[in-house]
């Protein structure tokens, strides 16, 4: 067949198909999942070409995996199970495929049910430290701003040891701010040199907005100067048990020489959420930073973490808090702590993307990936 007459019928078949193609892309793992004898196929003939991760599976059950196809493959669908499955013909055999997986158009992304669209996943029992799930969790990768969990961790220590107090004022020295681009400042208008902040203020911008500027005020306020501060975070890396990681900046400002892993970053995140301070700005979704001596008016803060706003299409009610990283190289990154019915879990992701899914819907994996990991989580919590 001719790449024009393929065209033809993926056109025809995706009128004939809209109600099919349309099925809620929120459609639980669970609920593909069924015994052969509790689900029809009505015949079907047409071309779809697979996405990006199309899952094949034995039977119309998502416990069968058998392989993955290569993007842009034409297959056969021979017909459509009542339980969310084409029936397909490969290889010369009957195989299903998740009518979310699948699609008229050419380089899309399918969801997923036996792995995750990330680089790295992990979940974990926040309580008991078992891991419940991880994929890639020790691959050496860039974390972004998800760093700014282990400069949290080594503010709430300074404060704990007596160092500092919540009221602090921190002056904003030349160098803190002199040292980062402008796309690292999250704060509106930017913090300036010679401007006091709290370390309460600066802990709630770095946290709440994510601002890298603030990262390295507190970092002064704490070891002295930056590269002290960067050596404080290995150390403690090193602690807890960290491996393949390495720390330049407080901020996770891309740095090719900067990486650590999910599983390190599970075990920042679970020593930082044992402080009770820290759970205070780790949860936060808006915040307002007050005028100061060298800004008139107030911040207003938002949270760069879509699971914790309400009306957003990620919005999890489980979820107590999180820290985003977002970074060419990085990609879409997010680690997580979410808690339902005395269960508390951790999740981490990296290496996420935007994806236009096989229903021409643009998704962003780190946070339909993290939804996933949490249900995965309670579901399989011990």
């Amino acid at each position: 067949m001719n790449l024009k007459n393929l065209k033809k019928i993926i056109t025809k078949t995706a009128l004939s198909l809209a109600l099919a193609l349309t099925i809620s892309f929120t459609v639980p793992m669970a609920s593909l999942q069924a015994e052969a004898a509790y689900y029809s196929v009505t015949p079907i003939s047409a071309v779809l070409l697979s996405c990006n991760g199309t899952e094949v599976f034995a039977d119309a059950d998502t416990t069968t995996f058998v392989k993955t196809l290569a993007v842009n493959t034409p297959v056969q669908v021979t017909g459509q199970t009542s339980n969310g499955f084409w029936q397909v013909s490969l290889d010369g055999g009957i195989y299903y495929i998740s009518q979310q997986a699948l699609s008229a158009a050419a380089n899309t992304t399918a969801v997923r049910f036996t792995s995750y669209d990330v680089n790295a996943a992990l979940v974990a029992n926040a309580a008991s430290g078992k891991i419940i799930y991880s994929q890639g969790a020790n691959d050496k990768l860039e974390p972004a701003s998800t760093t700014k969990i282990m400069t949290a961790l080594l503010v709430m220590e300074a404060i704990e040891a007596g160092q500092l107090t919540l009221d602090t004022p921190v002056l904003t020295s030349a160098t803190a701010v002199a040292s980062l681009p402008s796309d690292a400042s999250h704060v509106e208008p930017r913090l300036q040199a010679g401007e006091i902040l709290t370390v309460d203020q600066l802990l709630t911008a770095m946290m709440v907005s994510s601002d890298c500027q603030a990262c390295n005020i507190l970092a002064e306020a704490v070891a002295g100067s930056v590269s002290n501060f960067v050596a404080l975070m290995n150390a403690r890396a090193t602690q807890l048990g960290c491996v393949n990681t390495n720390f330049t900046n407080p901020s996770g400002y891309p740095d090719k020489n900067m990486y650590t892993n999910a599983y390190s970053l599970y075990l920042i995140t679970a020593n930082a959420y044992a402080h009770p301070l820290f759970k205070q700005y780790f949860g936060m979704a808006s915040a307002v930073l007050p005028a100061t001596n060298m800004c008139a008016v107030p911040r207003t803060l938002v949270n760069t973490d879509a699971l914790v706003i309400p009306g957003s299409a990620y919005y999890n009610p489980y979820v107590v808090g999180g820290k985003t990283g977002t970074a060419n190289r990085a990609g879409q990154c997010l680690v997580t702590v979410a808690s339902r019915e005395g269960k508390t879990i951790i999740t981490v992701v990296l290496g996420g993307k935007n994806r236009t899914m096989y229903d021409g819907t643009v998704k962003s994996s780190r946070y339909y990936e993290t939804n996933r990991l949490i249900e995965l989580g309670f579901a399989n919590y011990w």
